[in-house]
């Protein structure tokens, strides 16, 4: 089963626009919960990219990682990955992922200015 905090290789093909393409590493963001109901079928990712763009949204991995790159919280999607050739890599450290589901609870926060 995926869990939350793993990062996995992963089909993104077919995208649409500026979404990442390719077989590439990805975060896992939803939690265990979501992965039960869905019968692990489903999960919340986010690509992880090595282009650096100074992106407020994206989150640099470090050396706990054999991953390299910036995780892109700003592209965080819900994809069916039983159907998207998913190959464990390893787990984030805590504090990264932290930081993630923090960029990611902003992004779809609610806007309380009118």
């Amino acid at each position: 089963m995926i869990n939350q905090g793993d990062i996995a290789w992963l089909d993104l093909d077919p995208q649409s626009g500026h979404e990442q393409k390719g077989r590439r590493p990805v975060v896992v963001v939803s939690n265990n919960d979501f992965h039960l109901v869905t019968n692990s079928k489903l999960a919340m990712i986010c690509p992880i990219t090595n282009t650096k763009r100074n992106n407020v949204f994206h989150i640099e991995l470090d050396n706990r990682t054999e991953t390299t790159g910036f995780i892109m919280c700003e592209q965080v999607k819900v994809l069916d990955i039983s159907t998207r050739n998913l190959k464990h890599i390893e787990v984030l450290s805590i504090s990264i992922l932290n930081k993630v589901l923090d960029r990611v609870q902003a992004i779809s926060a609610v806007n309380t200015h009118d």
